[in-house]
C-alpha cells in the first residue's frame, strides 16, 4: 500500500511522523522542544472539548456523517465516562454544543453562496503528499489533508472549513498569526490548485458565515512562512543543531 493510500485513514495520517504537515510546522515554529517531543511520542496536544464542535461540524457538513450524541449533563463524573466508553466512535456533546453544531450546519445548508462554493462535486478529507527540495538539496516529505477538493464544472480548487469563537473580522486579522497562510500555500502546492478558500462560521448565534479567498499576497506570505519553517527544521533537526536545554533571550 502506498503512503497516499495509507493516509486515507485518519488514524494512519495523524499517527505518521515521517511526513511534515502544516500543523507540525506550526508547532515547530512555536516550540521546537514540543515538536521534538511530539515526534518521539512523548508529548501531544492536550485534549480540549472545544475541538469537538469543529470536528462534529466537519463530519456532518463535509461527509454527511452525524457523529454527535446528546449528553444532558456535564463532562464530569462516572456517568459521563461510562456513557463515553459505550459510544467510542461518537462525539458526546452537552446540550449547548450539540445545538451549536446542528444550528451551524443548518445555517451553512441554507446559504446559496455556500452551495455555489462547494461546486458541482467535491471530495471530502482528501490526503495529499509531496516532496520539497531545499536549497541545500535536502528532500523533505510533506503531507496535507484537504477538507474539500472541489470541482465547479470548470476548475478544481480547495475549500477549508473553519469555525471561530470570535468574529469574522477577528478571523481575518489572526489568519497569518495562525499560520493559515502557510497552510493555504502548502496545500495549493500539494494538490496543484490555484485557488484556495476558507469557509468560516462563527460558533455563536446568528452563526455568521464568511468566505475568504487566499489572495496572491496571502499565498506569498505563506510561502515565506513555509520556507522559514523548512529552514528551521533543516537546521535544528537535520543538521543536529537542536538543543532542548536552552534559554530564549529577547527584547520587549
Amino acid at each position: 500500500m502506498s503512503d497516499l493510500e495509507k493516509f486515507k485513514s485518519d488514524e494512519a495520517y495523524y499517527a505518521d511522523k515521517e511526513y511534515l504537515s502544516n500543523s507540525m510546522l506550526k508547532l515547530l515554529r512555536q516550540s521546537p522542544t514540543k515538536f521534538h517531543l511530539m515526534r518521539q511520542g512523548k508529548w501531544s496536544y492536550p485534549s480540549a472539548s472545544y475541538f469537538d464542535v469543529g470536528t462534529a461540524l466537519h463530519a456532518l457538513f463535509l461527509e454527511g456523517v452525524d457523529k454527535t450524541v446528546l449528553w444532558q449533563g456535564t463532562r464530569r463524573g462516572n456517568d459521563y465516562k461510562e456513557f463515553k466508553a459505550e459510544n467510542p466512535d461518537k462525539l458526546i456533546l452537552p446540550t449547548k454544543d450539540y445545538d451549536t453544531v446542528h444550528n451551524m450546519h443548518n445555517k451553512l445548508r441554507k446559504l446559496s453562496e455556500v452551495d455555489e462554493l462547494m461546486g458541482e462535486l467535491f471530495k471530502p478529507e482528501v490526503p495529499g503528499i509531496m516532496e520539497h527540495i531545499t536549497p541545500s538539496f535536502t528532500n523533505i516529505k510533506l503531507k496535507g489533508k484537504a477538507d474539500a477538493l472541489v470541482f465547479d464544472g470548470d476548475s478544481t480548487y480547495l475549500v477549508d472549513l473553519k469555525t471561530t469563537a470570535k468574529s469574522l473580522d477577528d478571523f481575518k486579522k489572526s489568519a497569518k498569526w495562525m499560520f493559515y497562510n502557510q497552510q493555504a500555500y502548502l496545500y495549493s502546492k500539494i494538490f496543484g490548485v490555484d485557488d484556495f478558500y476558507f469557509l468560516v462560521i462563527e460558533k455563536e448565534f446568528p452563526y455568521e458565515v464568511g468566505i475568504f479567498k487566499a489572495s496572491d499576497e496571502f499565498l506569498s506570505s505563506g510561502e515565506w512562512e513555509f520556507n522559514k519553517s523548512i529552514e528551521m527544521y533543516e537546521n535544528l533537526f537535520l543538521n543536529q543543531e537542536f538543543n532542548p536545554y536552552n534559554v530564549r533571550y529577547d527584547e520587549l
